[in-house]
């Protein structure tokens, strides 16, 4: 069976994607998916990276728009409700209380900055210091998001290389360790195939890269596969091709998610 389920996908809420949402359900459509989910970005108090991502006014509406999608394309694909949490150690409490709020079918967590000041800008001014810093940084950050129990899927696992500086093996430890702590906690980790539309990487390759999903395999870490669209055409980014890697090296199931319950189905 190929990848039923797309559940990361943004919606011009978050000010950086764009196209009706009933245009990424049609597409999901077009290519035989059973699921789509969208999580556009959460919002942050106090205004902290209000240019990247839905304000607390918009959320309601969010959610709202999302239920109606699930109503409209009854019987044609199931429309999740899912969430991507930016993890800023110091705001728990408030993830917490916003997460609550409402029926989320999933909660994607993820690390997109190192501090409260949530500074918005290049990848090295959201990731400061040298690689190895970085690296362990940053590994240490998902350690915690994992540990917390905000979230049902961590995203795009890796993305500091974004920032283009390279790691020694002290840096590639710091994930190797929080892949570890992830399958220690049972939390899911999703492919995400954006990497393959990222120019400032040098080798087209997801999040996180092929030898880190082997890695997640061998540790018996469950898996979704994402395409953390910002566009319709976005949607499905080379399925196929993380279907026959993991099909490869003995991948035989992923996870579903449904009011925040995970169950899997046969790849």
């Amino acid at each position: 069976m190929p990848i039923e389920c797309d559940y990361h996908m943004h919606t011009p809420l978050c000010q950086h994607a764009a196209g009706p949402m009933e245009a990424y359900v049609e597409r999901g459509i077009e290519l035989g998916l059973k699921e789509i989910g969208f999580s556009d970005h959460n919002p942050l108090p106090e205004g902290r990276g209000a240019k990247v991502r839905m304000l607390e006014s918009e959320l309601e509406y969010y959610v709202n728009r999302v239920q109606e999608l699930q109503f409209q394309y009854r019987g044609k694909i199931v429309v999740r409700l899912g969430l991507e949490l930016d993890f800023v150690e110091g705001l728990e409490d408030y993830l917490a209380a916003q997460i609550a709020r409402y029926p989320w079918d999933y909660i994607i967590g993820s690390v997109h900055y190192f501090d409260r000041a949530c500074e918005i800008g290049s990848w090295t001014r959201m990731y400061p210091g040298t690689a190895d810093q970085q690296w362990i940084r940053y590994g240490e950050q998902v350690k915690k998001l994992a540990r917390s129990g905000l979230c049902d899927i961590i995203a795009h696992l890796d993305v500091v290389k974004r920032s283009t500086k390279q790691p020694s093996s002290a840096g590639l430890d710091a994930l190797t360790g929080a892949l570890e702590e992830i399958a220690r906690v049972g939390v899911c980790m999703e492919i995400n195939t954006s990497g393959y539309r990222h120019k400032e990487l040098n080798t087209p390759q997801p999040y996180p890269n092929l030898a880190f999903v082997e890695q997640a395999l061998k540790l018996g870490i469950p898996l979704t596969v994402n395409s953390d669209s910002h566009a319709p055409d976005q949607v499905g980014t080379m399925f196929p091709k993380i279907e026959e890697f993991l099909r490869l090296r003995g991948g035989r199931q992923l996870c579903r998610f449904e009011k925040r319950q995970r169950s899997f189905y046969a790849l």
